[in-house]
């Protein structure tokens, strides 16, 4: 876990430095929307613990918007607003005599991603970085998600004459790496699924 976690900070200071020192900071970058979903969702703690019970994917999405800046070279800096709902199944690990069905449970997440865009091959791309993940859940029965995590991903991005381009991303989130919720153990939400959105060019 430390290794992860260090290797996130590492991309986040990164950033923030290579904004900082863009030569492109007057450019007005570009606005868009993106939806996620097609993908699984799992719950893991890095430690096992004995008698917990386990969790199944079920089904989520994430509608999101999100701007890119431009720092140089084919390099930006993605950041945005993302609202999710994850569903999952738990499997509870209780003696015979107990009742053992599995139930539903739900997350509503809040996340802001911070994360670099570098371009290459012309219609391709790699992002990566941080999310500072806000666990919106009334009533879930998995540990709070809120702290930071990170997220890796590689997409397909082709923009038209008028300004607006499409890209698709698959992609792989690891939620609350670093956890707030003061849990020990805490669970964590591994979620890898496929983005796609539309953007325009504020230049344009």
């Amino acid at each position: 876990m430390k290794t992860i976690t260090t290797l996130m900070c590492f991309i986040f200071m990164s950033s923030l430095c290579l904004a900082q020192e863009s030569g492109d900071a007057k450019a007005p970058g570009k606005i868009g929307i993106s939806y996620s979903s097609f993908g699984t969702n799992d719950v893991i703690r890095f430690q096992d613990l004995d008698g917990a019970g386990s969790y199944d994917s079920d089904h989520f999405f994430t509608l999101g918007l999100t701007y890119l800046h431009p720092i140089k070279n084919g390099l930006f800096l993605e950041t945005g607003f993302e609202y999710s709902e994850h569903t999952l199944v738990v499997n509870p690990n209780l003696p015979p005599d107990m009742d053992g069905e599995s139930y539903q449970t739900d997350l509503t997440l809040i996340n802001i991603p911070i994360t670099l865009r570098t371009n290459f091959w012309n219609y391709f791309f790699l992002n990566g970085g941080l999310i500072l993940d806000i666990d919106a859940s009334s009533q879930s029965k998995i540990d709070s998600q809120t702290g930071i995590g990170g997220l890796l991903g590689i997409g397909a991005n082709y923009d038209f004459k008028c300004g607006a381009s499409i890209f698709v991303n698959p992609y792989f989130k690891a939620h609350s790496l670093i956890s707030f919720s003061g849990e020990r153990y805490a669970q964590r939400l591994m979620e890898s699924g496929i983005r796609i959105g539309l953007t325009y060019d504020l230049g344009k």
